[in-house]
């Protein structure tokens, strides 16, 4: 009897305008690509550019992030899927492990989860066994290692398997700083103060002082958007600023920058980072986390302290006044994007492994009734 076409349930919280929303799209998208049979289910994705939901088989349920109000919504799921049930469950925030254990447990489906932060790799403490919990996929080796140890995390099967970008065709990407018009300094994802904003206006500010006629973008939203208006006023920037949030498209935000600013405190890796190397930006990075296993200093790009506004500004003044360097730089961080993170590996990689999850995992009798109205114990998520 020939095997069925693999079936994935891709489970997510909130999607935004941050790296770890856009790899859980383009897995999902990925996977439509390959005719696999998968559907994405979220919290909510209001204020993404509506191309990043192209070609997704999304589904919108808010409240599966609330501990009580969750378990009722994965009844309702379950009650969707359990006559065509997944294979495999990927959970892509660990936020909602609870409720996909037992959405996983009921449907008797193993579950991998992808971490993609150190904060969330460090905060995965698991004080038992999650029987139907398989796997850990972290984005970087630098998430690995923050992986609490333990008799339960060390009997889990553990993989790196680094993200993966879109390669436009370089014969219509323009070269940055190649015109005419002020240079455009540009940092993207979500407002908070882990991704290092006020850093980053603080070194734009130096730069104008310097004498360099710039505008500057930000495209993202988050708590920290009105303090970051309000420095941005202090340091007289506001008529060179631009804010831009998540309706934005990401391929022409990021081709409309001449050089993209990761000024993050600390980081899992970079994905939006990625996007902008493909696009042939030059890239300016805190040497942080799983940026450092990406960008060699002075050969793909440039690598400062984390908070170094002063030292961040001195490497974007370098850029302006060395053109050709910051083109030699971007050709080599596009090269590396191309040949290393390639949504095609990043993609092939997962399937492989939802394969391997999926052949290690006895399947129980699928023709067993289940009594979806049942409130028996047995019954419940």
């Amino acid at each position: 009897m020939a095997e069925h076409p693999l079936r994935v349930l891709l489970l997510d919280g909130e999607l935004t305008f941050r790296g770890s929303s856009l790899l859980t799209l383009r897995i999902a998208r990925g996977l439509e690509k390959r005719e696999l049979e998968s559907a994405l289910i979220c919290t909510s994705c209001s204020g993404l550019d509506p191309t990043l939901l192209q070609n997704v088989r999304l589904h919108e349920i808010p409240g599966l992030d609330i501990p009580v109000w969750g378990r009722l919504v994965a009844r309702t799921i379950y009650r969707d899927i359990k006559e065509q049930r997944p294979d495999v469950i990927h959970l892509l925030d660990s936020r909602l492990l609870p409720t996909a254990s037992r959405l996983a447990e009921k449907l008797k489906r193993p579950l991998i989860l992808s971490v993609g932060g150190h904060d969330e790799a460090e905060s995965l403490t698991l004080r038992r066994p999650v029987p139907q919990l398989k796997a850990v996929i972290s984005v970087s080796d630098s998430v690995q290692t923050r992986l609490p140890p333990g008799n339960i995390m060390d009997a889990l099967e553990k993989r790196v398997i680094l993200p993966g970008v879109e390669i436009p065709d370089s014969a219509h990407i323009d070269q940055p700083l190649d015109d005419d018009r002020p240079p455009v300094i540009g940092m993207a994802g979500p407002l908070e103060v882990v991704k290092g904003a006020s850093f980053f206006l603080r070194a734009c500010h130096r730069v104008v002082e310097a004498g360099h006629d710039i505008r500057i973008v930000i495209a993202g939203s988050g708590p920290e958007e009105h303090s970051l208006r309000q420095l941005a006023a202090s340091l007289d920037l506001s008529r060179r600023l631009t804010f831009v949030d998540g309706a934005v498209s990401l391929t022409g935000y990021l081709a409309a920058i001449d050089i993209f600013c990761l000024p993050s405190l600390q980081q899992g890796l970079g994905v939006l980072m990625l996007e902008a190397m493909a696009l042939g930006r030059p890239v300016i990075a805190s040497g942080v986390g799983g940026v450092l296993s990406v960008i060699q200093d002075r050969e793909n790009g440039l690598i400062v302290p984390p908070s170094d506004s002063r030292l961040l500004a001195d490497r974007i003044s370098e850029l302006l006044q060395n053109r050709e360097t910051a083109r030699r730089l971007a050709r080599a961080g596009q090269e590396l994007a191309t040949t290393r993170f390639r949504e095609e590996r990043m993609l092939e990689e997962h399937i492989s492994m939802y394969r391997e999850i999926r052949q290690a995992t006895p399947r129980p009798d699928e023709t067993l009734t289940v009594h979806s109205r049942s409130t028996s114990s047995r019954d419940r998520l």
